[in-house]
């Protein structure tokens, strides 16, 4: 059964840049364009994997990552253009690894299927 990976971030070319890779690799996609729209999709949808950017002008991606480990056992990927916070900040809320701007998305896939078959 494919792996559904909700993907948020306010840059829609960014959004569908994401969405296309990780539907090429068979995992099934949701989308949101920002926190609110992300918590909504969580709300109604069972979710795997969350990748998120951090700056959104709704709410932040650490600001999402919190709520979602409040709730759900889920690995969380953040992606950011601005080193804000460090990964172990990051970790201590529960998110799972941080990608920088411009990321690989070799190296996002790869680590989002290590987290998903563990």
């Amino acid at each position: 059964m494919s792996k559904t990976i909700l993907c948020v971030d306010d840059e829609i070319d960014i959004l569908e840049l994401l969405v296309d890779e990780l539907e090429d690799e068979g995992f099934q996609t949701l989308q949101a364009l920002g926190y609110k729209e992300a918590l909504d999709v969580l709300a109604k949808n069972k979710v795997d994997c969350v990748i998120s950017d951090i700056k959104m002008p709704d709410g932040s991606g650490v600001e999402l990552a919190k709520e979602i480990v409040k709730t759900n056992k889920i690995p969380v990927y953040l992606i950011t253009g601005f080193n804000d916070y460090s990964l172990e900040e990051l970790k201590s809320i529960g998110v799972t690894s941080l990608f920088m701007k411009p990321f690989d998305f070799t190296d996002v896939v790869s680590s989002i299927k290590s987290s998903l078959e563990a």
